[in-house]
């Protein structure tokens, strides 16, 4: 990208904004998808796998490497109650985990950029696989930051030529405490070490920056980051900011300690040769290498002395599996029982998600779509997790009865997360077009909608009934149950559709929306009902219906 003699610093500081937001939006986007493509997966390991001080560091390396971010890490380790010494662990792993992403993106690998993109591009056109959606997702996400990258390093080589720009950097760079000020301030406001040293080594390759400045503003950089969990877990309990205030002490302590001995290290590095951006890289790398094993080595007296200004709360409720015991000795029908309990509670997240759902067919729900995007991100951990669970229980001796409850149990979180899918995926949008148009609906499609969503919630109960006691009176309640819904299901559209005959002005997308949301209220209570067949299967009590009956069962259950 050649610039134009007369092109402004303004407009040249601009397209370098332009590139960062760039960078910035795409990292979000790499780490949003491999989130969604392997959330449950890391979920499960981070609090079942590795619990131990240098299992968590390893961890810590390799979640960032998937999820690009340090802040991210701290996040999930925090939110999944990984904590104190682990926690602590973690983070440092994390954060040697960003310097090696920084290190790979510091090479000029413009080419691959368009050539991720056209590949995730025709990935995500071509399959409909939730996993490898998300993972094309990732890879348009890379092309994007390498795009980016070509963007800033075009718009800051012809910055060198700006006295005037030159002059305010100059001036940072001669203070040291300031440029790391100015630093860490720039990186806790990008929210991103990763964007920071990146940008930091397209200045100092362009010659914006000199590499003395360059490895100070590298120091700012690491501090920055540093704080940005302590600020996010600012009104958080205790527990959860011991191992960001752990972090922040070991960076800036280091970081200050070093701030004498810059020239020494920027002399080591030119001889070491190489790129000004390698030599940066590589400073950045070291330093997070040293601080980790400086925190790793005084990790139980640091946390031990953090914890005493920060006494931890004895109570400590996450929303998660909690029952999903390890142990090659546990007894089938216990650990067929524990499952039962978390699979309560990830109804109960469900049922809430339907709650929120019925009020907003009424009333104007705040942040409705968040709150449903996020009961939908647990339910997705929790299916994963008991699902792995179950998998690997099925796979060791138990009786033919303890195998079916199992099958059962394993069917029956699959029916639930599938309702949270339709829910999320679909219904959420439906009401998000309703609110868009402004659509009300009129008084007979309300009380259509609100009596099977009430029959919704009436079933519930009784599906979980059936998978805790697994009796074939509750069983028999259920199909009883999907009968009467299908009858007045139909009663309602019939009568639906008779109505507008006679009435003039018909809103056909309001007519639309109400369809869709019947067709998907419909799907809802099949996935309840659902858990019935099986257990009437074995019994042999399933008999051939009419074929209206049967036609319309098998309707409810395909759509």
């Amino acid at each position: 990208m050649n610039m134009d003699p007369s092109t402004s610093v303004t407009q040249l500081l601009i397209g370098l904004m332009s590139g960062v937001a760039l960078l910035l939006w795409s990292l979000g986007l790499v780490r949003t998808s491999m989130k969604k493509a392997y959330g449950g997966k890391l979920t499960y390991f981070v609090s079942h796998r590795f619990t131990g001080v240098l299992s968590s560091f390893w961890l810590g390396i390799l979640i960032t490497l998937v999820l690009q971010s340090s802040t991210a890490v701290a996040l999930l380790s925090a939110s999944l109650g990984v904590v104190g010494r682990s926690g602590l662990a973690m983070l440092l792993g994390a954060d040697v985990g960003t310097t090696l992403v920084a290190f790979v993106l510091s090479f000029d690998l413009s080419l691959l950029g368009p050539l991720f993109i056209l590949v995730g591009v025709f990935i995500r056109s071509k399959v409909y696989d939730k996993k490898l959606s998300s993972l094309a997702e990732a890879m348009i996400g890379v092309g994007l930051m390498l795009l980016s990258l070509t963007l800033i390093r075009s718009v800051s080589t012809p910055l060198q030529e700006s006295a005037l720009f030159m002059e305010i950097l100059a001036s940072l760079s001669s203070e040291s405490l300031i440029a790391i000020l100015f630093a860490a301030v720039i990186t806790f406001a990008l929210h991103s070490s990763i964007v920071m040293i990146l940008l930091l080594v397209g200045l100092v390759s362009a010659g914006i920056l000199t590499s003395e400045a360059g490895l100070l503003f590298v120091l700012g950089a690491n501090i920055g980051s540093s704080f940005i969990p302590v600020y996010a877990f600012r009104n958080d309990d205790n527990s959860k900011r011991v191992a960001p205030l752990g972090n922040l002490l070991l960076r800036g302590v280091g970081a200050l300690i070093l701030v004498p001995f810059v020239s020494y290290f920027n002399g080591l590095l030119t001889e070491l040769g190489g790129s000004l951006g390698f030599q940066l890289v590589i400073f950045h790398f070291v330093f997070n290498l040293t601080v980790a094993a400086v925190g790793l080595s005084l990790l139980k007296p640091l946390i031990s002395w953090i914890e005493a200004f920060f006494p931890q709360k004895l109570d400590r409720d996450t929303i998660s599996p909690k029952f999903l015991a390890k142990n090659e000795n546990f007894a089938p029908v216990a650990a067929l029982s524990n499952v039962v309990r978390d699979t309560l509670t990830m109804g109960e997240l469900l049922e809430d998600m339907l709650k929120e759902f019925h009020l907003a067919l009424t009333k104007y729900q705040d942040k409705f779509e968040k709150k449903m995007h996020q009961s939908e991100d647990l339910i997705d951990d929790f299916h994963e997790q008991i699902r792995d669970y179950l998998l690997e229980l099925n796979s060791h001796d138990m009786s033919d009865t303890e195998r079916s409850h199992c099958s059962d149990l394993l069917m029956f979180i699959e029916n639930l997360e599938h309702a949270s899918d339709t829910l999320d995926r679909s219904m959420v949008k439906l009401i998000k077009q309703k609110q868009n148009q402004s659509i009300v609906f009129k008084a007979d499609e309300l009380e259509a909608l609100d009596t099977c969503m009430n029959l919704v919630f009436k079933v519930i109960p009784l599906s979980f009934q059936l998978i805790m006691g697994r009796d074939l009176s509750s069983a028999r309640a259920l199909i009883s149950a999907e009968h009467q819904f299908i009858e007045v299901h139909q009663q309602y559209l019939h009568t639906q559709m008779n109505s507008l005959r006679g009435r003039k002005n018909v809103n056909p997308v309001a007519q639309s929306l109400f369809i869709d949301l019947m067709r998907d209220i419909r799907r809802l209570h099949s996935h309840y009902t659902a858990a019935a067949f099986p257990i009437l299967n074995r019994a042999g009590e399933l008999q051939p219906a009419d074929p209206k009956t049967l036609d319309a069962l098998k309707s409810a259950h395909l759509q």
